[in-house]
């Protein structure tokens, strides 16, 4: 069941002001889809910044070829990365493109976002692979997104930042979200020089409670079970082993 038009349309303003809002995107950075039909999606135009989207300016386009259906701007410029999101998989419904802080810190560097974190981070966003370096626009780009959709919930383009898709009208953006946080706290923790992982049973547990349909590629990294069982330790005992 998708969306309606207005529903859709709604929406995709609302979370452009959450992305403004919240700092995942600067002047006209990122773009967004959603799913109104089997081949159509509204999505946001290019040269726009997020938290300034209305509804006249939004385009509706045709999936098999990229057709502009309705609305008078020009939509983003990596609309074809978008299409072959769904394209890749028939079941998403949602798309974010953004470029956060953190996660694109780790697109920069080249490091694989899989540390056994928090629920969220596991169950939500799952691991954040990094894709080849693509310019942005580009066909090229559009093509090193395919081989992640089928077992992953995001990917952070390489030197770029992270596009998320889901299933449901919201959680491309819960998820582009979630990872955020995720990232935020593995270089947190980097800093801080220590991490108690959740093991490999807990995670079990977890994804079975949350029923969380995660393929092997696409969960974090599994840590054995005496992960995890370290006594918690006084901020001030770590604070002289870091600085003694």
């Amino acid at each position: 069941m998708y969306l309606s038009d207005k529903e859709a349309k709604l929406l995709l303003i609302d979370i452009g002001k959450k992305m403004s809002a919240g700092g995942y995107v600067t002047a006209n950075d990122g773009n967004m889809t959603m799913r109104v039909g089997e081949d159509e999606v509204w999505a946001t135009p290019t040269g726009v910044n997020k938290g300034d989207l209305t509804e006249d300016k939004l385009i509706r386009i045709r999936i098999s070829d990229g057709a502009v259906l309705e609305g008078t701007w020009k939509p983003t410029s990596e609309i074809r990365m978008h299409l072959n999101v769904y394209r890749t998989d028939n079941e998403v419904v949602s798309t974010a493109h953004a470029h956060p802080t953190y996660l694109c810190a780790l697109a920069c560097a080249g490091i694989e976002l899989d540390m056994p974190t928090t629920p969220a981070a596991c169950a939500i966003s799952g691991r954040v692979p990094v894709a080849p370096f693509a310019a942005a626009g580009t066909q090229a780009l559009a093509d090193s997104v395919v081989p992640f959709v089928k077992d992953y919930h995001l990917v952070n383009l390489g030197n770029h930042g992270p596009l998320s898709w889901g299933k449901k009208p919201e959680e491309a953006w819960f998820r582009l979200e979630d990872a955020e946080a995720a990232a935020r706290l593995a270089i947190m923790l980097l800093q801080i020089g220590r991490l108690r992982p959740l093991n490999k049973a807990q995670l079990a547990q977890l994804f079975e409670f949350h029923k969380v349909p995660m393929t092997e590629a696409g969960t974090v990294k599994i840590v054995e079970s005496n992960a995890n069982q370290e006594p918690a330790i006084p901020f001030s005992e770590l604070y002289k082993e870091l600085f003694k």
